[in-house]
């Protein structure tokens, strides 16, 4: 039985050691990419039990091809794997979703805490798809991994899940708090041609 939520807010553990900043190219007004750190997002990996995986698709409407995004009321439901997907919101106090799931599917489905066990990263700009396409092997074609599109690859050996959320484009990542800092340096230096802005 988890605890009932408190009003403790979610906060991203790489607060402490990235720093907001940029580097400009010589004659460049903007940067091609910016990354953003994501705080106050809560999420919980959801997965069905044995047998029970079409009810809670029938009973939420939730995303049931691979690769694709779908939304449930204010909450944004990944497909992660088979009869598994990566459950996001933002705003919620700590516990929030944990206990809402629970309540809702835990008929059908285990769902287990992830807020504290990942990072969140923004990754956005003109050039943000150049520079995600230099450190993992997927398609990123704007034709192929189109905004609502989502997948689990490796970066630099990391493993990261990869979701593109915006026209702009804007994609999201999420790797395990331990690799957050190497992602950043990693993401940093391959955006180091494109010119870049951190913010925190």
């Amino acid at each position: 039985m988890s605890e009932k939520s408190s009003n403790v807010a979610i906060e991203s553990p790489l607060g402490r050691h990235i720093e907001a900043g940029e580097r400009l190219l010589s004659g460049q007004d903007a940067p091609g990419v910016y990354l953003k750190v994501v705080a106050g997002r809560s999420l919980s990996l959801v997965t069905a039990r044995r047998n029970a995986a079409q009810s809670l698709i029938e009973t939420l409407a939730i995303p049931r091809s691979p690769g694709t995004i779908g939304a449930v009321g204010e909450q944004a439901w990944h497909w992660y794997g088979p009869d598994t997907w990566l459950v996001n919101a933002s705003g919620q106090p700590e516990g929030a979703l944990l206990n809402e799931l629970e309540e809702r599917v835990g008929r059908f489905a285990a769902v287990v805490d992830l807020s504290h066990a990942r990072c969140v990263l923004q990754l956005s700009g003109t050039r943000a798809r150049s520079t995600l396409a230099k450190l993992c092997p997927l398609d990123l074609h704007a034709k192929v991994f189109n905004t609502g599109r989502c997948a689990n690859t490796t970066m630099h050996h990391m493993a990261v899940h990869i979701a593109n959320t915006d026209h702009a484009p804007g994609f999201e990542l999420l790797v395990m708090r331990g690799f957050a800092v190497s992602l950043c340096e990693t993401l940093l230096s391959a955006a180091g041609e494109f010119g870049y802005a951190v913010a925190c």
